[in-house]
């Protein structure tokens, strides 16, 4: 076993950091609607971005209870999706408003 395959998660591990990870995608959805929205590309990205937002803290959510159940902490590349989806979440409220 080389020191490559003991980085690489495996099962419930992998589950998790993929959960974590989820945010990501969403900030991403949230600024490609923000961006359709304000640019008036179409007029079907109204108040959509905000419940892609919400379902963006769920993956994080459902992480963190996963952590809970097993008694351990949550894995330390954790911050940093999270820290960027409520950053972007922050940018989309103070820049371009909520729709």
């Amino acid at each position: 076993m080389t020191r490559q395959d003991e980085l690489v998660a495996r099962g419930a591990r992998s589950v998790e950091a993929n959960l974590w990870g989820s945010a990501l995608v969403f900030s991403c959805l949230c600024l490609v609607t923000r961006v359709g929205a304000v640019s008036n590309l179409t007029d079907r990205f109204q108040h959509i971005t905000v419940i892609f937002y919400l379902l963006g803290w769920v993956g994080p959510a459902v992480a963190l209870l996963m952590c809970a159940a097993r008694a351990r902490k949550p894995w330390v590349g954790a911050v940093v999706p999270v820290v960027v989806h409520l950053v972007s979440g922050l940018m989309y409220w103070l820049v371009f408003g909520w729709a």
